[in-house]
């Protein structure tokens, strides 16, 4: 099956063929073979994973909120962004998590701005999770 993973700034995968391809749902993980059941679903922020045809070994990025369409030949992923483990600095990582972690602990948030923050630690410790992936 043929994958697409794309955000508005950039296209990661365009018609790639993939053997398996695992997503964050809104409601937990997805795992996608070739011949699933056509579907569309959102996309919660975590660690999505595929194995290019004929690899034995994942493929690793982060997204954050998207949309998965899976149709019988392909799967068509859009996230709002989505992070390659090369991209991502492990120190940085940790850094934006230990401020955020301090805000939410200290600050008066409403609940939009504690939902953004909690989205926003979520995305750092997934990549914190996926630099042991880095080549």
């Amino acid at each position: 099956m043929k994958m697409t993973l794309v955000t508005p700034e950039k296209k990661i995968l365009t018609g790639a063929e993939v053997d398996s391809v695992l997503v964050p749902a809104y409601r937990g993980e997805l795992n996608i073979l070739d011949g699933h059941t056509p579907l569309v679903t959102t996309l919660d922020t975590g660690i999505m994973r595929w194995k290019l045809k004929g690899s034995d070994r994942f493929n690793y990025a982060v997204i954050s909120w998207g949309y998965c369409e899976v149709y019988p030949n392909g799967i068509d992923i859009l996230a709002e962004t989505a992070d390659l483990p090369e991209d991502i600095s492990q120190t940085e990582a940790q850094t934006f998590i230990e401020k955020a972690n301090k805000r939410l602990a200290s600050e008066s948030l409403s609940d939009s701005d504690y939902a953004d923050l909690s989205r926003m630690i979520k995305r750092g410790e997934a990549n914190l999770e996926i630099t042991k992936y880095k080549n």
